[in-house]
């Protein structure tokens, strides 16, 4: 068995990872493929070619080898499969919070399962966007095959994009990220379920779920100007023009962290006193939220509309037991960057693929037994990857 250690493979028989690679801990991950569906999307239904295969491929198991493999690519964020000749390499806009880690990890894994893949790259721009076109430039200069982005810089990349493309490479956005021009020409393909449809879900589901008149409305977002945010706030605004009793107090950018998420919301609570509903992307951060409630001493009265699934909150939602605080929540979405993958290795296979992959979502209330002690307070219920996995990630 090997051991991770300061993210190099030393050899032993340490007990750690072959712990944490025992049989998975309840809820077990699925190995058939239409229970990993109705675990991410909720539904099997019609899911198209493209998120049949991304799903065909994660229901895959890892040996324990390409595990630890997994363990050292996600730690030094490189690495050699040791056959095939494809390089895949994932550039990330902003990589430093546990969703982007696992959804960094549900890629590697993904690309785990293709024999024709060599290298493994990751980069983070950290927010940077002269970084993330750096990024983008190394990418190219190296020749690699694939580039998985997660685009936060939005159309500050689209000239290096299109260098890629010219190049050979074949690229493919996810997860609402958007650097203009054309998909299908100018990159290969974008990956995301219906970021404008999730926001007016967002606000359909406060209108549901309030009994408040007027119903005070708190937008967070992100990193400043990010293409996700943005795109999901505009459409929940447009939408809450259907209910007058949705009132928009603001938005505030949390850079999808906990602590940005309290300052966010402590500044709201010392301005309005309370706070009826919030829409946001991140589960996790609003852990910073609730913190924010407690140093007011305030109670959480409030309905929570979510993108993100991350474990944290809901098992913080138990523990307090407040039948005023609501949360709704749609899908974590990690795995887009292995259908991302995906997209682009079926292109390389020949098969013909879309300019545009639709993932499927709804929106769910969080119910009791979605928190999980045995599993990290960082993971999402909607992952991919397996429990054991998730432990070896966020182990202390």
């Amino acid at each position: 068995m090997r051991t991770i250690r300061n993210g190099r493979l030393w050899l032993a028989g340490a007990a750690m990872l072959a712990a944490a690679f025992a049989a998975p801990v309840a809820p077990a991950r699925a190995d058939d493929v239409n229970a990993l569906m109705m675990k991410a999307l909720g539904s099997t239904n019609d899911p198209g070619p493209v998120i049949a295969e991304a799903f065909r491929r994660a229901a895959i198991d890892l040996t324990p080898e390409q595990q630890a493999l997994a363990l050292k690519c996600w730690k030094d964020s490189v690495c050699d499969t040791g056959h095939g000749s494809l390089t895949v390499a994932y550039a990330d806009g902003f990589g430093e919070n546990v969703w982007r880690q696992v959804t960094k990890m549900e890629f590697i894994a993904q690309a785990l399962t293709y024999p024709n893949i060599r290298k493994i790259v990751y980069t983070s721009a950290r927010g940077d966007a002269t970084k993330a076109i750096s990024d983008m430039r190394a990418y190219v200069a190296e020749k690699v095959n694939v580039i998985v982005m997660f685009a936060d810089a939005g159309a500050a990349l689209l000239p290096t994009v299109r260098e890629a493309t010219e190049a050979g490479i074949l690229v493919v956005l996810h997860n609402g990220t958007d650097v203009g021009g054309r998909p299908g020409r100018d990159y290969l393909s974008n990956v995301a379920e219906n970021i404008c449809g999730l926001g007016a879900a967002f606000v359909d589901t406060v209108d549901k779920n309030s009994t408040k008149n007027p119903t005070r409305v708190v937008e967070l977002g992100g990193t400043p100007g990010n293409p996700l945010s943005a795109t999901w706030q505009k459409c929940a605004d447009q939408e809450m023009r259907k209910y007058p009793r949705l009132k928009l107090l603001g938005k505030a950018d949390t850079n999808w962290t906990q602590e940005g998420t309290f300052q966010a919301m402590s500044s709201y609570l010392a301005q309005y006193g309370s706070v009826d509903a919030v829409l946001y992307e991140y589960a996790d951060g609003f852990r910073g939220g609730l913190r924010a409630y407690q140093s007011a001493n305030k109670k959480p009265d409030v309905v929570l509309a979510l993108r993100t699934d991350e474990q944290g909150l809901f098992c913080d939602w138990e523990k307090l037991n407040d039948p005023d605080f609501k949360i709704f929540y749609s899908s974590g979405q990690n795995y887009q960057s292995r259908i991302a993958l995906t997209v682009a290795m079926m292109k390389l296979a020949g098969d013909t693929v879309p300019a545009r992959v639709d993932v499927p979502f709804r929106m769910k209330p969080v119910v009791k037994g979605l928190c999980n002690p045995a599993l990290p307070q960082d993971a999402s219920v909607s992952t991919l990857l397996d429990a054991g996995m998730l432990k070896a990630m966020f182990a202390k």
